[in-house]
């Protein structure tokens, strides 16, 4: 849906990190993203330009020495970096921002949630922070035949009440706390995010605070444990978790249709400073995120801490008794 226009090293690093996203959706250009590469004494005389209608200058939070021109009517952004900085990833969160403006403009709808899919059908984690969903998704991950979609966020394809419901995930890295690791069972998986956190924080085991995070790119994960990225999926069933150590094992309560509509409503991301913050100076702010609610069984996982292997068998009941039809 974008074409980028940028150094050769930096087109190299936006095809690593989105690797199984984007170029999946096989949709013509219809944004673009340019990567200007300036002598200095031109990147200054940019900067200080007077600029003309439809150009518009924004400042980009997280990289204000670069200097970002907005081209609405093209629907195109030109980044000029500083000389001899490094602007991949700032590319590649660019990148995911004209993504976002133009799944928009198609009314698609954003949700904070995570998802996996097991057999090809996908699973939507939707709930508070710290109530379990990347746990959860770690868990899943384990078993030999699921594949990751996202984590964090989720779009869903706009259609009809009769249109299955099709889930678009995003390349954004997963952020996993010291929790969520110790309580995989031993495997690959464990023993790959323990030797990470190890290289990046040091022992894992003496970490007690909640929000040191590891990040990690999806496909990297997929891979530890020989599985694959999924960019999109038909969605079958919806999780809310809730950790309660007070209880022995997981269980799951039906949600109604009430109960349900009020839970996609309380995570529905309503306009690009929801979904990704930092950039959405670059959307177009008018566009705003449609209200579609998927009517897809969702259930309320009530889990134990450390109950994984449980919980994925639970979940692989679940799916396989709703595709049946009982």
């Amino acid at each position: 849906m974008v074409q980028i226009n940028a150094p050769s090293p930096i087109i190299d690093y936006v095809s690593w990190y989105t690797e199984d996203y984007f170029e999946s959706l096989q949709s013509p250009a219809q944004a673009l993203l340019f990567v200007h590469d300036l002598p200095p004494n031109l990147w200054s005389s940019v900067r200080h330009a007077r600029l003309a209608p439809p150009l518009r200058r924004v400042v980009l939070p997280s990289a204000s020495e670069t200097i970002c021109l907005v081209d609405d009517r093209r629907r195109a952004v030109h980044l000029v970096p500083p000389v001899g900085s490094d602007q991949s990833v700032l590319v590649v969160r660019i990148l995911r921002a004209l993504v976002l403006r133009e799944l928009l403009a198609t009314r698609y709808s954003f949700f904070h949630a995570a998802c996996f899919a097991l057999r090809g059908t996908g699973v939507a984690l939707i709930g508070v922070r710290r109530a379990g969903k990347t746990t959860t998704l770690l868990h899943s991950l384990d078993h030999s035949e699921a594949a990751l979609v996202s984590n964090d966020k989720i779009a869903l394809m706009p259609g009809t009440d009769s249109d299955p419901v099709v889930a678009l995930g995003f390349p954004v890295q997963v952020g996993i706390r010291a929790g969520s690791v110790l309580a995989l069972a031993e495997g690959p998986l464990r023993t790959f995010l323990r030797g990470r956190w190890s290289q990046r924080f040091g022992d894992i085991d003496a970490r007690s605070d909640q929000e040191t995070r590891l990040q990690v790119r999806p496909q990297e994960l997929a891979a530890v444990v020989g599985s694959m990225v999924m960019p999109r999926c038909r969605l079958g069933l919806a999780i809310e978790p809730h950790l309660d150590p007070h209880v022995a094992k997981p269980c799951l309560q039906r949600l109604n249709d009430a109960e349900c509509r009020a839970l996609w409503a309380r995570h529905l991301l309503p306009d690009p400073a929801a979904v990704f913050p930092e950039q959405a100076v670059v959307a177009d702010p008018a566009n705003r995120t449609a209200m579609r609610i998927p009517w897809v069984p969702t259930y309320r996982l009530i889990q134990p801490p450390a109950a994984g292997p449980l919980t994925v068998r639970l979940i692989e009941d679940l799916m396989r008794h709703t595709l049946a039809g009982e």
